[in-house]
């Protein structure tokens, strides 16, 4: 058994642990939902976009056909530039290249389509908080906010660390809410422990590497960022200019047949292209490596003659692929399928769980010491960003079926209206009067808004659920979701409306006739015995 916290110990940390939680705990909250949806993001990208549903004309007309087609269309040659492949034998190439500072992102389908979709993409931005209207400092936040549940867990861990048995399985659904609140927080916190460390430390790593390998550059490696790069990251991404004189290279289609020769394993998803037409030209070429569990490469190749310039991949580098391997797939699920997928979602909701219920413990535990103002405003916001979040991503994935296709500005429009109806919703919550039934109407709103969202995916696609044309899996399986969350939403709205009317039929019927009773000041005595116990 382990040993019992001194008092002074456990009150350190058991503040350390609640303060770090209440003061990043919402952002964290919204960082994990929507992590959770993008575990999902390459069947929403094919679910919201018609032209990665059709067979692709890449395997026919060749790689470099494809490049010399968009480049035609775009009427420039960018120094640097991107090629997304399709995968599986569906969908279009995607060329993305910088213009005037403006990253211009378009579908190669007999000229240039523009890429019109964004949802997949906002989502997946917005779990580790990046805008690029922001610039870097929200993605900072995150990698702080990683760091902050990093401190949270370790000391959760420490104050419950005599009881963590007990508390894997104990749960009260018939005691007052404050225990239920408690045994949610604590049963879900221990089930979820391995799932929150591995994405509180892996997020934390994403950010912060990037941040230190500048500050080593220059004392460990005397100012090389090239070598810096190809030590931390496989490969070097330093800026260099365009020099050299004009070569004709081999193509795209010889320089995959050379890829392939270095290393078959490796299954193309993404070519960056660098100083095309120069005899200083390179292509990497980045995927995934069959038959080792959630592997990742990327080769680099001299475009004139396809000499291999540099190689990241299982055997080919030392502990730091390895590492990086094992940190990278298991940040993004790249292994078990659909499966664990499904699982990582439900631990990720479990967290979310486990977020909300730790800030219901702060105010509960703080309203036995009066101070009314700030637990009100919490309390709210607690409501604001917890359903507010869930109604502003139904509202967005509505928005993004009711546009047309054709209309540039969608992209912009969806994500103003993520932020408007958030903002929205957060005001609603503070000004309501009735608080109690935040939750139920705000998540039945929600359920509302996505209930119509596969009916009108249809118009643009057959592929769907509701389509008159051939069914794809991927579109069908994210129109089943959307369903599902729609009725999951709206069966959680009713339970909590049925919920918020049972403590005022308790305490009706205490008033009537006065006994000692938990739903009539149950919180306090409830914080005031834990708090005698140390927890």
């Amino acid at each position: 058994m382990a040993k019992k916290l001194s008092r002074h110990a456990f009150t350190t940390f058991w503040d350390v642990h609640a303060w770090t939680g209440v003061i990043g705990g919402l952002l964290l909250y919204v960082m994990f939902l929507s992590g959770g949806i993008t575990l999902f993001r390459r069947q929403l990208a094919v679910w919201e976009e018609p032209l990665t549903q059709q067979r692709s004309s890449v395997e026919q007309a060749g790689l470099q056909a494809t490049l010399d087609q968009g480049l035609a269309a775009a009427g420039t040659t960018p120094g640097e530039l991107w090629v997304d492949l399709p995968q599986g034998g569906l969908g279009a190439a995607r060329l993305l290249y910088y213009a005037q500072g403006e990253a211009v992102s378009s579908w190669i389908d007999e000229g240039l389509v523009p890429e019109r979709e964004r949802l997949s993409d906002f989502l997946y931005d917005l779990h580790y908080l990046w805008h690029r209207a922001t610039g870097e400092w929200l993605f900072y936040l995150a990698g702080l906010l990683c760091v902050a549940l990093l401190l949270a867990l370790a000391t959760g861990v420490l104050i419950h660390l005599k009881d963590i048995v007990r508390q894997f399985h104990q749960f009260r659904p018939d005691k007052t809410r404050r225990v239920l609140w408690s045994d949610m927080h604590k049963v879900l916190g221990v089930i979820g422990l391995p799932f929150q460390l591995l994405y509180a430390y892996t997020g934390a790593f994403f950010v912060f590497l990037g941040v230190l390998v500048p500050v080593f550059t220059g004392p460990v490696l005397g100012g090389n960022a090239a070598r810096a790069d190809l030590l931390a990251w496989g490969a070097s991404f330093a800026d260099e200019p365009e020099k050299g004189a004009p070569a004709r290279g081999l193509t795209l289609d010889e320089l995959m047949a050379r890829a392939r020769a270095a290393e078959p394993r490796l299954v193309p998803e993404r070519l960056r292209i660098r100083h095309l037409g120069l005899d200083s030209g390179t292509i990497d070429i980045r995927g995934t490596i069959e038959g080792v569990p959630f592997a990742r490469g990327t080769l680099r190749l001299r475009a004139t003659d396809g000499a291999v310039l540099s190689l990241d991949a299982p055997g080919a580098e030392g502990a730091r692929s390895d590492a990086f391997r094992w940190i990278y797939g298991l940040h993004f699920a790249n292994f078990g399928g659909i499966t664990l997928r499904i699982l990582f979602f439900a631990l990720a909701l479990a967290t979310c769980a486990t977020i909300l219920t730790g800030n219901w413990i702060w105010l509960a535990r703080r309203e036995a010491r009066q101070e009314g103002l700030g637990n009100r405003l919490l309390a709210r916001l607690t409501v604001g960003f917890g359903a507010g979040t869930v109604v502003a991503i139904a509202a967005l994935f509505l928005v993004s079926r009711a546009f047309p296709l054709d209309w540039g500005a969608r992209a912009t429009a969806e994500e103003l209206t993520f932020l408007g109806v958030l903002v929205l919703c957060i005001a609603w919550a503070l000004a309501a009067r009735d608080g109690g039934r935040l939750w139920s109407r705000q998540l039945g709103l929600a359920g509302l808004l996505l209930l119509p969202v596969p009916a009108l995916a249809a118009r643009w696609s057959g592929a769907g659920l509701f389509g008159a044309g051939p069914k794809l899996g991927a579109v069908v399986a994210v129109d089943v979701a959307l369903l599902l969350a729609a009725a999951a939403l709206c069966a959680s709205a009713w339970v909590l409306r049925r919920a918020t009317s049972r403590p005022e039929a308790r305490l009706l019927a205490t008033r009537r006739a006065p006994q000692p009773s938990l739903a009539h000041g149950g919180a306090g005595l409830v914080a005031r015995r834990q708090t005698a116990s140390h927890g």
